[in-house]
């Protein structure tokens, strides 16, 4: 399955639920609420080190977080988000 991430990521912010920041998405990676999580290529070493010993999948987009920012639709940077409902994406096929 060829899914596009980009617009999965605008759908996902539209319709589901989601977490953005380091902090709360490491927070909902251990508590297992999150589904899936999303890292950008330069996410500090030490929050995708917590985030990869939870069980939850991890998508590494391929971009950094100045490029996932504005992908989500925000004017913002964003180097982990959480995502908690897929709403109507398709993105946590992706994983």
């Amino acid at each position: 399955m060829n899914i596009n991430i980009d617009k999965a990521l605008i759908k996902v912010i539209r319709t589901g639920k989601v977490i953005i920041g380091s902090n709360r998405t490491i927070d909902a990676a251990v508590s297992s609420d999150a589904k899936m999580v999303v890292l950008a290529v330069n996410c500090p070493k030490d929050v995708r080190t917590k985030i990869e010993a939870t069980n939850v999948p991890v998508l590494n987009y391929q971009g950094t977080s100045v490029e996932l920012g504005p992908a989500c639709g925000k004017p913002f940077t964003i180097a982990a988000m959480a995502i908690i409902d897929g709403g109507e994406s398709d993105i946590l096929a992706a994983a």
